[in-house]
């Protein structure tokens, strides 16, 4: 029997930490162009790279569908906040 899981959508409580999450992810990604090949202080640490890079292609409705997706992206999120923040500070520059 197939079940039907209607679409997230910005009603579901997780969906604003979610997509906070993915900005993040997104930025950090954006920054990690070499998949952390070279130690520059940039992107991704050389064990989170494919796997953030990952994420960052997730939508939103796909990482609502998973419990265990949703604390994966919220956990590499957190770890990732504060080199976001020094690169969209370094954006209004």
């Amino acid at each position: 029997m197939r079940h039907f899981r209607p679409p997230a959508n910005h009603r579901d409580p997780r969906w604003v930490k979610a997509r906070e999450a993915l900005l993040v992810i997104g930025a950090v990604a954006a920054e990690d162009a070499d998949y952390a090949k070279h130690q520059n202080g940039r992107g991704f640490s050389k064990a989170d790279s494919t796997k953030g890079h990952a994420f960052a292609r997730l939508s939103i409705t796909s990482v609502l569908s998973s419990n265990a997706t949703y604390s994966e992206v919220l956990k590499m999120a957190a770890r990732y906040r504060r080199q976001a923040s020094r690169i969209a500070q370094g954006n209004l520059l």
